[in-house]
């Protein structure tokens, strides 16, 4: 069964930036951590080695198309169904899973995201 995920989960984008989430919901907790409910995600920055973001773990290489700026992948959408829990809601929402995946702003072309780690081994959910 996929794993919930929580403050601290990883994510990656396609182009390699690894990034770990620094907020939850803090209404439900695993292991102390606050569970990550649909919707938390869109907006979310990979981040550049010289602009990095809170949770960075490896810069998004990707920049302008002169060279000159950096241009790390954001999450632009909600994560695709098949990453979010069915019977496990918080405040109406349903929360992340492990399988989550999506697409991302970046250029020159779209990327996608994917989770490096669900930041806990306990909860699963379907």
């Amino acid at each position: 069964m996929p794993r919930v995920l929580t403050e601290g989960a990883v994510l990656q984008c396609s182009h390699g930036g690894q990034t770990r989430l620094t907020a939850g919901a803090p209404t439900v907790t695993v292991q102390g951590h606050g569970v990550v409910t649909a919707g938390a995600e869109v907006g979310f920055r990979f981040g550049a080695a010289d602009l990095p973001v809170p949770g960075m773990l490896t810069p998004c290489p990707i920049r302008t198309p002169d060279g000159s700026s950096p241009l790390p992948c954001t999450i632009a959408a909600p994560a695709t169904p098949a990453g979010l829990a069915t019977k496990l809601t918080v405040g109406g929402k349903p929360v992340l899973l492990d399988t989550a995946t999506g697409t991302t702003v970046s250029s020159p072309a779209p990327g996608t995201w994917s989770v490096a780690d669900p930041g806990q081994s306990t909860l699963e959910a379907i």
